[in-house]
């Protein structure tokens, strides 16, 4: 095949993966290792990891979090990204501090890069490492084109893994700051981590109280505004059910239906946790 017919066929494969192709792509698609050798020689591809070429042209789609993309891309190399089953027998879906990095939430330390797939597997990057769950479609959405656990479930990890509360408390804010996570869904969700973090078991509000209240002393002046969405949500979680209802009764009143909702939501996760006792 010839450099222009083969440049082609890889731009086929690179245009839905960030400017990149795997060699095992192009080797399906009848382009061999030495003809990619010689093409890396001519300036025409560039190495951008083991089995991994990125085009030229393409350096500014992979810029982003480049070195999870090629790890993802490792993972089922011979598959294009568009036809991976999202949670199939071979899914990787970008997890923990990796996912809470893509997600944009906190300010977290991040040494390895994280996937969470469905049965042990092993990785030849010793920057990679890889969790095993199942993880089902709600827990799972998209970040920088790449699958990524959901806010609520990159915080569960993260706790499960024993960040530390300034950490984990950081993230937590931002996520409600910018209503990536639902705190009427959350609080019973982080309940079974209540006990490890010095909390009454099974109390997922004061949990949230507490890491809230890390991260703001961790960070002093940083959380500003994420410290004010928590004061009110602890304001709310205190209220009786009776100052929520007449709360509800104001706001719609004022004609704000977005507080009616947010409060109705709240009054439910209560009654849903008052049902289960």
């Amino acid at each position: 095949m010839d450099s222009r017919t083969a440049l082609v066929t890889l731009a086929r494969f690179a245009r839905g993966q960030w400017g990149m192709v795997t060699s095992a792509q192009a080797v399906q698609a009848g382009i061999g290792y030495m003809q990619l050798k010689r093409m890396t020689e001519a300036g025409l591809l560039e190495k951008a990891g083991q089995g991994v070429y990125l085009m030229i042209g393409g350096q500014a789609a992979a810029a982003r979090h480049r070195a999870v993309k090629v790890a993802w891309l490792r993972m089922d190399p011979a598959v294009p990204a568009w036809e991976r089953p999202l949670l199939g027998p071979n899914s990787a879906i970008v997890s923990h501090r990796s996912a809470a990095i893509l997600l944009q939430l906190g300010d977290l330390v991040v040494r390895d890069m994280e996937f969470t797939t469905p049965r042990r597997r092993t990785s030849r990057d010793q920057m990679v490492r890889l969790r095993v769950s199942t993880l089902a479609p709600y827990e799972v959405t998209w970040a920088e084109g790449l699958p990524v656990t959901t806010a609520l479930r990159t915080l569960t990890d993260l706790l499960a893994d024993g960040a530390e509360a300034g950490e984990a408390g950081g993230f937590l804010a931002e996520a409600l700051d910018r209503r990536m996570l639902r705190l009427d869904v959350a609080i019973p969700e982080l309940a079974p981590f209540a006990r490890r973090y010095g909390c009454p078991a099974d109390d997922g509000q004061a949990l949230v109280r507490a890491l809230i209240d890390q991260a703001a002393a961790a960070q002093p002046g940083l959380w500003d505004r994420e410290r004010a969405v928590s004061d009110l949500a602890r304001e709310l979680l205190q209220l009786s059910n009776d100052q929520m209802r007449s709360l509800r009764s104001l706001a719609g009143a004022a004609k704000e239906p977005t507080i009616v909702a947010l409060l109705a939501r709240l009054a439910a996760g209560r009654d849903d946790q008052t049902a289960g006792t």
